[in-house]
């Protein structure tokens, strides 16, 4: 599968203005996967204006939060039958194995009909208690309503690792608020957000409402960030990227959410089957190469049975971990993403070494495979938790399994971070664990590898980001609050 796709603006495709393209790698196979215009600023404007029109002129933002829902299940409706064109180019343009594509693929259909669903029952408009005031003709009765307003233009700005489901976690209610919206994909991976708006093209949404450019400079993120009609911006990806579009949005105030990255802790408790736990750690750690920002790649487990822990990790990594092509469903761990994020990974595992963690195994890159940009499956031993592999985001597939010496420092390590993502706990004693959650300064905390990526409020402490994905709480993310009031 080749895809060579055009930007989308104001209900149009376009090329870039400079007629510049750039060509997209399968980062299992190096071969081309497809191209991408490659934008400037110029048309990001276009975009820009076009979103501002669509909003301030446009009938979206007025219509029947019902229609609005509608518009969003027949969007789904359209994934579903291009499904397997998703499959595709989530493979060959993203390296997603089988194994994550519930959430790659399946996950933003559920997404998007749930934020159909709730543009229809969502609470727009809050009745509030009658007050009085007093005005120069005298004291009068008052009523008022607490009003949702749409936000306004959004700059959204998702990954590459999960794009369609990072994309359908901002379009979604955003669509479904009345907003208008400008993608700026990540250079890594736009050829999804462009095969979306090949969906989008089909659907009664007046032109301007969505619009897609692509591009390699970073010039595109700034200036989307900056822009003043640009109301709000939604962006998901790295602390370091997340702190330059925070200080490029605050020039004009515009709101913000920012979901940013993690190094999320797995604390073993010593009733925990040792054979389970060591699935539990190891398996989520490796799922799609390690590129997730809720991954818990920090494993914490009791002093004494550190050792054993070790011992089986290392044996399901080396006898069940399967490495290859993800086109091939057997295959457990694909590659990376691009060779200059190997290369860095490679520069952790190094800095592992020389901090005198003990390398329990891989480290390298896997034998039999010439091409494409994979790293072995790779687990550290003894890790202090001060060790830089313990406190910077890897994003790649390397563990770090760090020693505790009762409950207490198992949360003290958890919290000794600067990020706050997420967490998991793993224990026979579920009531023990939900008292621990409570404990842990993360967005989330999965007790048994619990989860909820529908429903559940999605976003981190800390570093890890600011706002909330998912359900009412992505609903509220974008609108705005007004306040009516009246003689009653």
């Amino acid at each position: 599968m080749t895809l060579d796709l055009k930007m989308f603006i104001d209900g149009k495709w376009t090329e870039a203005e400079s007629g510049a393209r750039y060509s997209l790698p399968n980062p299992a196979t190096e071969a081309t996967m497809g191209s991408a215009p490659d934008g400037q600023v110029a048309d990001l404007r276009r975009a820009i204006d076009a979103a501002r029109r669509a909003f301030d002129e446009g009938p979206w933002r007025r219509i029947d939060a019902r229609d609005r829902g509608r518009l969003l299940h027949q969007l789904a409706d359209g994934i579903e039958r291009r499904k397997e064109e998703f499959r595709q180019l989530l493979i060959g343009g993203h390296g997603a194995e089988f194994i994550t594509h519930p959430i790659q693929l399946d996950k933003p259909i559920d997404l998007l009909r749930n934020y159909a669903e709730l543009a229809t029952r969502f609470e727009f408009e809050r009745p509030l208690p009658h007050t009085t005031s007093v005005t120069a003709a005298g004291e009068q009765l008052v009523s008022s309503v607490a009003y949702r307003q749409p936000v306004g233009v959004c700059g959204l700005i998702p990954t590459w690792n999960f794009p369609l489901f990072v994309t359908a976690q901002k379009i979604g209610p955003a669509l479904a608020t009345g907003c208008t919206m400008v993608i700026k994909p990540s250079p890594y991976g736009p050829l999804v957000d462009l095969l979306l708006a090949e969906v989008v093209e089909e659907l009664d949404l007046p032109a301007g409402v969505f619009n897609v450019v692509t591009g390699q400079s970073p010039d595109l993120g700034s200036e989307l960030s900056s822009h003043p009609a640009v109301d709000k911006i939604s962006f998901t990806g790295s602390v370091g990227t997340g702190k330059r579009v925070m200080e490029a949005a605050s020039r004009t105030l515009k709101r913000i959410h920012l979901e940013l990255g993690g190094k999320s802790a797995q604390i073993i408790l010593d009733d925990f089957d040792l054979d389970a736990g060591a699935l539990s750690a190891a398996a989520p750690s490796y799922f799609h190469a390690g590129q997730g920002c809720a991954m818990t790649t920090r494993v914490l487990i009791g002093r004494e049975r550190h050792d054993a822990l070790l011992e089986r990790m290392q044996n399901f990594v080396e006898n069940v971990v399967r490495v290859g092509d993800p086109a091939d469903p057997g295959v457990f761990l694909g590659p990376v993403i691009r060779e200059e994020r190997r290369q860095a990974i490679e520069g952790y595992i190094a800095t592992g070494r020389e901090e005198g963690a003990t390398l329990v195994t891989g480290g390298g890159r896997p034998e039999g495979l010439e091409k494409g940009y994979f790293v072995e499956p790779t687990i550290f031993g003894n890790v202090s938790n001060l060790m830089r592999i313990a406190r910077e985001e890897i994003f790649g597939p390397v563990v770090s399994v760090i020693p505790f010496d009762d409950e207490a420092d198992a949360i003290r390590i958890a919290n000794e971070s600067s990020f706050g993502l997420y967490g998991g706990i793993l224990t026979r004693d579920v009531k023990k664990g939900l008292a621990m959650a409570k404990q842990i300064r993360s967005g989330g905390v999965g007790i048994n590898n619990a989860s909820n990526l529908l429903y559940a409020p999605f976003g981190g402490f800390k570093e890890s980001g600011i706002g909330r994905e998912n359900h009412v709480w992505g609903m509220e993310e974008f609108t705005e609050l007004q306040a009516i009031s009246w003689p009653a």
